[in-house]
């Protein structure tokens, strides 16, 4: 019962990605009852999905594959509004990592952008991959980026991601070794820039956020301390903070919110009592001063996959494991 992605659908419903069954979709009312669910890819793991034009789902994940090196494959399908698959597609070879994240961006000029890490067998290095699809999910445009020797990717404690600029590039988060890794490119997947942050020390990349003025927010972790990075539109560190560093603390996902400039990210926690994770819920402003905080009880979900915006404010993050997820309207964080 894991969720990796949530969207806002009409009202105050949600479309679950990856749930109830691994490669299932739902809808959710606004009491978190299932509306409607269906599973599109049996067997295989929804990672992330996007509305499409005439109102369904472009869904993407990881299915077993006997043609591919590694014996798995990425999977692209188009669903219609009540979840029912129309038509899919492979898109080439992946490595199953369940923490790893796949990203499927609608494009502002029409089409997609997925952003993942593949590698053709298992032990081998594996590589950072940016896909331009169009509205009918094939491939426009792909680039493959080898990454160095001891990045963690994919390991348990990296994740990465990748977020839209606003003129249209894309940024995605990666490993160096053992250091963080940001790669702009346009949506041709031609290279703009490719930063390597060893100035805010060794961490393994969890998520990354586009600004509306172009800056980057990251979030990553390291042993026992969590990390909220701000990036110019040119990958130069403005500011990097650490939260509760005498703490074992994630913040594993991270989104801008627009409406109030606030930075919303999740995670978990052992709390000050360095117990049981549980669910953390942090809100921080543009200059990484924290602004609201939120700890679950023992028993919530001890990671949050993802952190989407709400129309008009707020945010719903999605838990790992049993499926959770917590609904924050804008009054909450203020």
């Amino acid at each position: 019962m894991d969720a990796d992605w949530l969207l806002p659908a009409d009202g105050e419903r949600f479309i679950a990605v990856g749930a109830p069954a691994n490669g299932g979709v739902a809808e959710l009312d606004e009491a978190g009852n299932v509306v409607w669910s269906s599973t599109p890819l049996p067997g295989g793991f929804l990672k992330t999905g996007a509305k499409t034009q005439d109102g369904g789902l472009m869904v993407a994940g990881q299915v077993n594959d006997s043609t591919s090196p590694s014996g798995e494959g990425l999977w692209l399908g188009r669903l219609d509004g009540a979840g029912q698959l129309l038509e899919s597609r492979q898109l080439g070879p992946s490595t199953f990592s369940v923490h790893v994240d796949i990203e499927l961006l609608p494009h502002p000029t029409g089409g997609y952008v997925l952003s993942t890490h593949d590698s053709e067998a298992e032990g081998a290095a594996p590589r950072l991959r940016l896909v331009r699809l169009d509205d009918a999910g094939e491939i426009v445009h792909e680039r493959f980026m080898p990454l160095a020797p001891g990045s963690a990717m994919p390991e348990s404690w990296s994740r990465g991601g990748a977020a839209l600029l606003p003129g249209g590039d894309v940024v995605q988060l990666t490993a160096h070794a053992g250091y963080l890794r940001v790669v702009r490119s346009t949506e041709q997947t031609a290279p703009v820039f490719d930063r390597v942050l060893e100035e805010v020390g060794e961490a393994w990349p969890q998520d990354i956020a586009a600004l509306p003025d172009g800056r980057i927010a990251i979030a990553a972790i390291s042993v026992g301390q969590s990390h909220v990075i701000l990036l110019d539109a040119d990958g130069t560190v403005i500011w990097a903070r650490t939260y509760h560093p005498e703490l074992d603390t994630e913040l594993n996902a991270i989104a801008h919110d627009p409406s109030t400039g606030l930075l919303h990210l999740g995670g978990a926690t052992r709390g000050a009592d360095g117990g049981t994770l549980r669910t953390w819920l942090i809100s921080v402003d543009t200059d990484g001063e924290l602004r609201w905080e939120y700890e679950g009880d023992v028993g919530t979900p001890a990671r949050i996959n993802g952190v989407t915006l709400l129309p008009g404010g707020g945010f719903v993050a999605t838990g790992f494991g049993d499926f959770v997820y917590a609904v924050v309207r804008p009054k909450a964080c203020p």
